[in-house]
């Protein structure tokens, strides 16, 4: 009698943990932006990466081996730059947006110089798009109601 006791103890116990774990398991999902790609993060500063940069440019401007190896340490020094800037605590958000804004204006004149005048365009035409989106994002963003309580 005693040894059924204990096993429908024993059994009860690894129940009890069994059930535990999988309710922390169903509470620890994907997380916020799942689906939404590698480079989504909610909310936080993506992670720039030359070489993910550098294999969407040949993905979209049809780079060749020359340009790439040309074009790559202009991206390194970039992210290195910007990376600086982040970083500088004495800078303010607006100081920090503008300086940026001319380390991507600078650097993206430098590709430029190694790119073919249709890639050159194309290149222009796709840094085109990319602003509008930031800027109807930025819009959305201020249309948007902030939850009670919300403090930035």
């Amino acid at each position: 009698m005693k040894r059924i006791s204990f096993a429908l103890a024993a059994a009860a116990v690894i129940v009890a943990l069994a059930g535990i774990n999988q309710g922390a398991v169903a509470q620890t999902g994907p997380g916020a932006g799942a689906g939404m790609g590698p480079k989504r993060c909610a909310g936080k500063t993506q992670k720039m990466d030359p070489e993910l940069m550098l294999k969407r440019m040949e993905a979209n401007l049809g780079l060749n081996a020359e340009q790439k190896e040309k074009i790559r340490p202009i991206l390194q020094d970039e992210i290195k730059e910007m990376k600086t800037i982040r970083d500088d605590t004495t800078l303010t958000r607006t100081q920090k947006r503008e300086k940026m804004r001319e380390i991507r204006d600078r650097h993206h004149e430098k590709i430029g110089e190694h790119l073919t005048p249709e890639q050159r365009q194309k290149a222009d035409a796709m840094r085109e798009k990319a602003k509008e989106r930031w800027e109807k994002r930025k819009e959305l963003k201020k249309e948007q109601p902030k939850p009670a309580g919300e403090v930035k």
